[in-house]
């Protein structure tokens, strides 16, 4: 629904890019984090991707739907084996 129509009601009054914003100025946002080698180094700190969202909504009912900033970069991620915390 980026653009064009929505999918629940086919509306074109569709509202784009909208930047969520969270208490305390935090936007919400996910985060994948490598995991633990087995052989643990003494001092390891994990890689981690994390991406805050934009939003799209129906201006006429409402539906909306986020879309992850981030989404490429997570992707990758996920492909070298970093999981959601």
């Amino acid at each position: 629904m980026k653009t064009g129509t929505c999918p629940k009601c086919g509306s074109n009054e569709i509202l784009t890019n909208l930047a969520l914003k969270g208490s305390d100025s935090v936007q919400p946002y996910v985060s994948v984090t490598e995991p633990e080698p087995p052989n643990r180094p003494f001092i390891w700190v994990p890689k981690f991707v994390q991406s805050a969202f934009h939003a799209c909504i129906c201006g006429t009912c409402g539906y909306t739907e986020f879309y992850a900033i981030k989404h490429q970069e997570l992707n990758e991620a996920r492909k070298n084996g970093f999981i959601g915390k």
